[in-house]
């Protein structure tokens, strides 16, 4: 059995992992497996053989302490409607005498998973997105060592805001989804949170902090600091998000980021002491955490078990905390976003904190 591993989309922590738990759980029924470089890109190229590197236990030894991929990553769609490249992906597939190939990433790398999947390639999914908006699972790769950057990274800059008494505007990670911020924000006590899934009126968010520093002045605080956490696709009501630039991905994206600093200019009038600070890559960059380590391991263990099992065009999911097989056509359905009613107080654009309520 030979078995190509490639990683796509963007990095996130937990891919090494999950690549050191494929070719642990290979190495133990002596499959072959071969890492190709740069995504989806090492199967449309004329040369595959150059993208192509034999892992072993030996080889992917460390791989689970480090963050990133190292199969490095590329945005390259092979089924573009303006340019399908399926036939050279199967035709270099056979070349590299791939009997299956596992693809780790999110809805862009594993819906082309899903198309080449009915088209004949042997594809097992890894869900990887640090957004966990992926459907089909109730986790992803990278979500969890995210969340920790995020909220350790408001703690320090809150030492920064009450030297200062500012309103610090903390800019994370989630196009469409708000989990990052929702969650990252209520492990790190924000004032506010603003997310993709509820579009606010500015002066809403004005009334809010108002509010919230008038509170702190009638309890006798010194401490007028105040800490946003946005989501980079959260937006005004009739406004679009705000983009770096106008460049399209081979998936149709545009690079979101920058809402932080414009709300920022927005409020200067309103408070005096405002910054701004975009956590970027910093998100997708870090060592994994405990549980990223945990969970790249056991899908990297599963995909090879339903391999040996002859299940294809199926990602490794987590559903109701156990291991299970979702088939990757699942991951074409809407993506799983925030509940607002659920877990968002619109009030005071802030998290619901979810309660029992008295006992029964």
């Amino acid at each position: 059995m030979r078995i190509g591993v490639l990683t796509g989309g963007g990095d996130a922590p937990g891919l090494n992992p999950a690549i050191a738990g494929a070719v642990e759980r290979a190495s133990m029924y002596g499959y072959e497996v071969v890492g190709l470089k740069r995504g989806w890109e090492a199967l449309v190229v004329d040369d595959p053989e150059s993208y192509a590197v034999k892992l072993g236990p030996e080889v992917v030894r460390t791989y689970s302490r480090l963050g990133g991929s190292m199969l490095q990553c590329s945005r390259t769609n092979p089924v573009s409607e303006k340019n399908d490249r399926t036939e050279k992906v199967l035709k270099n597939a056979r070349k590299l005498g791939l009997d299956a190939l596992i693809a780790m990433g999110g809805d862009d790398t594993l819906g082309a998973g899903a198309e080449l999947s009915a088209r004949g390639l042997n594809v097992i999914g890894i869900p990887k997105t640090i957004d966990r908006d992926l459907a089909g699972t109730e986790y992803s790769l990278g979500y969890d060592t995210a969340l920790n950057v995020i909220c350790n990274s408001a703690e320090q800059i809150a030492h920064s805001a009450q030297s200062h008494q500012t309103m610090f505007f903390l800019e994370v990670m989630g196009r469409h989804a708000g989990w990052l911020a929702l969650r990252g924000g209520e492990a790190a006590f924000a004032d506010v949170i603003l997310i993709p899934e509820y579009p606010f009126e500015i002066q809403q968010l004005v009334s809010v902090l108002t509010r919230k520093m008038e509170k702190s002045r009638e309890l006798g605080f010194d401490h007028l600091y105040k800490i946003i956490v946005v989501a980079e696709g959260a937006h005004i009501i009739g406004e679009e998000e705000v983009r770096k630039d106008a460049k399209l991905d081979e998936f149709g994206h545009y690079s979101l980021g920058g809402v932080g600093n414009y709300l920022k200019g927005l409020l200067e009038h309103d408070f005096h002491h405002t910054r701004y600070m975009a956590l970027a890559y910093l998100q997708r960059g870090a060592p994994p955490s405990q549980k990223d380590r945990q969970m790249g391991r056991r899908f990297g263990n599963n995909a090879v078990e339903m391999i040996k099992n002859g299940d294809t065009g199926v990602m490794v999911a987590l559903r109701k905390s156990r291991l299970r097989k979702v088939p990757l056509k699942e991951i074409k359905k809407s993506p799983s976003l925030v509940d607002v009613e659920k877990h968002y107080d619109t009030e005071n654009l802030n998290v619901k904190i979810e309660w029992t309520g008295q006992d029964q």
